[in-house]
């Protein structure tokens, strides 16, 4: 595939999986997070919370869309930079997009998104960097010799 949109679309929407994936045991496995991501989709797409299941899956879908956008600006920041140690700016990249929204939602006064609990905190910081690392890996393997990430 030599598309960098598609590329780092596929690799996003494939991380964000597995990103939901921690997010989905940290709430109803272990019991840390009180809040999923797909809530957060929902706020920003209704201005509220989910009602039904419908509108979660919506919000669902919105959030998977958004992961797979953040991957379009990793392929593209990947050909800026040298592709060594691809899996540690992978993490790096999901830690730092995760900490800036987390920082916009209280700068901007989000509502039901401005207090985050400490362990929806510790979940949403694993969930991020499984993403990273995923996205890295998966935007290396969707490359195959088109020459984005060595």
């Amino acid at each position: 595939m030599k598309d960098r949109i598609a590329m780092g679309f596929i690799a996003g929407i494939i991380a964000g999986v597995f990103m939901n994936l921690i997010d989905y045991i940290g709430v109803y496995v272990v019991g840390f997070d009180d809040v999923l991501l797909l809530e957060w989709a929902a706020v920003l797409m209704y201005g509220r919370p989910q009602e039904n299941m419908l509108e979660a899956s919506l919000a669902q879908a919105g959030q998977l869309v958004f992961s797979g956008f953040l991957g379009i600006f990793f392929a593209y920041i990947m050909l800026k930079i040298t592709s060594g140690n691809y899996l540690f700016k992978g993490w790096l990249y999901g830690i730092l997009t995760w900490f800036f929204i987390y920082a916009l939602t209280i700068v901007f006064k989000v509502p039901f998104l401005t207090r985050h609990p400490f362990e929806a905190v510790v979940v949403h910081i694993i969930a991020s960097s499984v993403y990273g690392l995923v996205l890295a890996e998966a935007l290396k393997r969707l490359d195959q010799g088109v020459g984005l990430i060595n």
